[in-house]
């Protein structure tokens, strides 16, 4: 913070001389860099007091007067905004301070003789405040927050050239003893900038110092002789510091004979010394050179990309083969109702091949009597198939008095087609669990489709939005050594940096998130999971987009018969910070299976929502896993809302479950489903039904219990009703107000387990 205060001093400093920058009788220069400077909260009186101390020294006191009212008028009108946004962009406060100016030196203007030449000359000065602001903040943040050896971009170090020019224009014409601090001013700031950031960039310093020097004293040709200068100083800096100021000198002489009206005198002699001097004793800290030829930052960004891609498309060849992996199985999944014509000639050829091949009788019935015999065989196979047995006075009488082994035939046709049921049996159990694996393979090539898609992929934001930032947040001590700011595939925004705190100071997190918000525009938090301080030791720390939305919760339950264990299940849940999920299971029955069930399921969900599985997949794996459960079938209902906290809406999934309420105001809405629970068939039908909530909505949810215990055909009107006239905003009160009417229409006693969710809706304050 040392260095922060110490380089505010300099800012400071520079604002006096900028303060006497005068031209044609305005000053635009110096309200746009008190202006640049004063989007900073600190220190803002104190560059208030440098710009108007510097214009004290060139101004009557009437201007000085002026002036000053417009900075105080800017610094109130820029007050009053942010008190209502807590971040003001650098438009809107050029802008205020463009428009105040202009004013100003209009209503002056119409106070003097040539009125129209003033008014032009205020509405210009406006003008030129508002570019020069925009120009000058990107040189004052790299000034006061960049870090040592830190590479600045070409508008920060153009706008630091523009400064420095501004500056030395505002330093007075002072020369004692063949030394002029104009001219040193001029000839060390192009040779710093082109030894630290190279030849063009020298070039450009020494264009800004040129013609600064030029308005000054009438020499044109300074221009190219600085801009040479520039171009010496960045073509020689890799041979050292040495070496680059003996040929930057050698190029002052030679130049200046060149530049045939350009006078190099002895002034000139003592400010080219000066300017040695400083350079050579300067700090090597000071000036490391900052290699601006290669965009580093641009090519990690493209390996990051490529490196997104090579995994998003190894995970589509994996999500292809397990779609092909459930194709297979699903092919090979045939069930059969009941035994075909083929199956049952089958069984036919097998029991008479073991019955009849060694009859004594076998001539007679299957050579004398094929066709009678065939007749009365076939006829005995289908009443057992269709009775499950035949007495044998129903037994046709030519095979009954032919067959000497008719009882015997009788009970192996009932054993061999109860056998082949069996089977049929065991073979659709077979198929069920075979297509129940085919939908979990599905699911999980869907899972890794849709895994594939959430990827973070690098955010389009600017690198001048990350310095905003990393600037916003030294300000308050907090130092960041690496950030990256990354995008979700629903386009929100996370800020991942590693950061620490100066001097041993504590920031919470949320005074963190404030600031990141505050520089990046949108209302940022903490993420679930991340650390609560700063401190002195460097840490990873993440931000997350706040949500628009906010929901608060409440539950009520009874037992049935005053039971200790209830079979309804529910659950609360926060995935993210843009989504809450409210799930109701109702397991079959009441006591501890139905609890058992409704549990599962309710457990199933969670895992599979906060890995990150679409709530679709979730309940389709849910559906097989409970078909597959082997002994016992598991059926348990589904009651599903998730309410997006960015946008309002409000997806409700319902499964075999009971209804859903809507509360807006004193208007009620009934959301129904004629679904089967989920456990019960491998294909499952269910629908999503999607709502838009408001400011101050209600969504209530019940289990079967809670209408069960409403007299009446129509329960649910009177239920929509009830709740419509309810003028509570508490969640907990509407759910205990709901169990209670419940309760109190059937005697206070439970038809069966009664839940009760609501939640409230609210969009969060700004």
């Amino acid at each position: 913070m040392k260095e922060i205060s110490m380089r505010k001093i300099i800012v400071n400093l520079m604002g006096v001389m900028i303060g006497r920058a005068v031209f044609a009788g305005i000053n635009p220069i110096g309200i746009a860099f008190f202006t640049a400077v004063y989007i900073d909260k600190k220190g803002r009186l104190a560059i208030l007091i440098s710009v108007l101390l510097g214009m004290a020294t060139v101004y009557p006191v009437t201007e000085v007067v002026k002036y000053s009212i417009v900075m105080t008028v800017i610094a109130i009108i820029v007050i009053l905004l942010e008190y209502s946004n807590k971040r003001l962009p650098i438009g809107a406060v050029a802008g205020v301070s463009g428009g105040v100016t202009m004013f100003m030196s209009i209503a002056n203007g119409l106070l003097k003789v040539n009125a129209k030449d003033y008014i032009l000359m205020g509405i210009a000065e406006g003008i030129a405040i508002f570019a020069l602001t925009f120009i000058f903040r990107k040189g004052v943040e790299a000034i006061v927050f960049s870090t040592k050896g830190q590479a600045l971009d070409n508008e920060q170090i153009i706008s630091i050239a523009v400064i420095l020019a501004a500056f030395i224009y505002g330093i007075p014409n002072v020369g004692v003893l063949d030394f002029s601090l104009t001219l040193t001013a001029a000839l060390f700031s192009i040779l710093l900038i082109g030894y630290k950031y190279g030849a063009g960039y020298g070039a450009i310093a020494g264009a800004a110092c040129g013609i600064i020097l030029a308005l000054k004293d009438g020499q044109i040709n300074q221009i190219g002789l600085m801009c040479m200068l520039g171009i010496i100083a960045g073509t020689f800096r890799e041979l050292g510091r040495l070496f680059t100021i003996a040929v930057y000198s050698v190029g002052v002489f030679f130049l200046s004979d060149l530049y045939q009206n350009y006078k190099f005198d002895l002034n000139s002699l003592g400010a080219l010394v000066s300017t040695a001097a400083i350079f050579l004793l300067m700090p090597k800290s000071l000036l490391l050179k900052i290699d601006l030829a290669r965009d580093e930052s641009q090519e990690d960004v493209f390996v990051k990309q490529n490196i997104q891609n090579i995994a998003r498309g190894k995970l589509k060849d994996f999500s292809s083969s397990f779609h092909n992996l459930s194709d297979t199985f699903t092919s090979i999944t045939e069930k059969k109702g009941k035994l075909s014509k083929k199956d049952k000639s089958e069984l036919f050829d097998e029991l008479t091949e073991q019955l009849c091949k060694d009859c004594t009788n076998c001539d007679t019935c299957w050579k004398n009597n094929f066709y009678e015999t065939y007749q009365g065989a076939h006829h005995i196979m289908e009443e057992v198939d269709k009775n499950g047995t035949i007495a044998v006075s129903e037994v046709p009488v030519d095979f009954a008095g032919r067959c000497i082994q008719l009882e015997r035939y009788v009970v192996e046709a009932r054993r061999v087609l109860e056998v082949a049921k069996l089977n049929l049996a065991w073979n659709n159990r077979l198929a069920e669990s075979r297509e129940a694996i085919a939908g979990q393979l599905n699911e999980v090539a869907n899972i890794i489709d849709d895994f594939s898609m959430d990827l973070y992929k690098t955010s389009d934001t600017s690198e001048g939005m990350q310095k905003r930032i990393i600037y916003q947040l030294k300000e308050y001590h907090i130092i960041v050594s690496r950030m990256a700011i990354l995008e979700k595939r629903n386009n929100k925004q996370e800020i991942f940096m590693i950061a620490r705190t100066e001097k041993g100071r504590c920031i919470t997190t949320k005074e963190a998130a404030q600031l990141v918000g505050d520089a990046f525009g949108k209302r940022m938090r903490p993420a679930d999971g991340c650390k609560n301080v700063l401190t002195k030791e460097f840490e990873t720390f993440v931000f997350v987009e706040d949500a628009d939305y906010k929901v608060f919760t409440g539950m009520a339950k009874m037992t049935k018969d005053g039971g200790r264990i209830s079979g309804d299940n529910f659950s609360f849940l926060y995935p993210d910070s843009g989504m809450v999920v409210m799930t109701l299971a109702d397991g079959m029955g009441t006591g501890e299976t139905a609890f058992e069930e409704s549990e599962y399921v309710v457990d199933l969900l969670e895992q599979f929502i906060e890995a990150g599985f679409r709530k679709e997949s979730a309940i389709n794996l849910i559906n097989s896993i409970l078909v597959l459960k082997a002994e016992e079938q598991s059926f348990s209902t589904i009651d599903m809302t998730v309410i997006n906290l960015f946008t309002g809406v409000c997806d409700i999934i319902k499964i075999g479950a009971s209804t859903t309420f809507i509360k807006r105001s004193k208007e009620v809405e009934t959301i129904n489903s004629n679904t089967l629970p989920v456990g019960v068939i491998n294909h499952m039908d269910y629908e999503t039904i999607s709502r838009k909530l408001s400011d101050g909505d209600f969504v209530v949810m019940v289990t079967d219990g809670v209408i069960d215990c409403i007299p009446g055909e129509e329960k649910e009107q009177f239920l929509e009703e009830f709740i419509s006239e309810l003028r509570m905003n508490n969640p907990q009160e509407i759910a205990n107000a709901v169990l209670n009417q419940a309760l109190e229409l059937n005697g206070w006693v439970p038809k069966d387990d009664m839940t009760v969710l609501a939640a409230g809706f609210w969009k969060k304050l700004n």
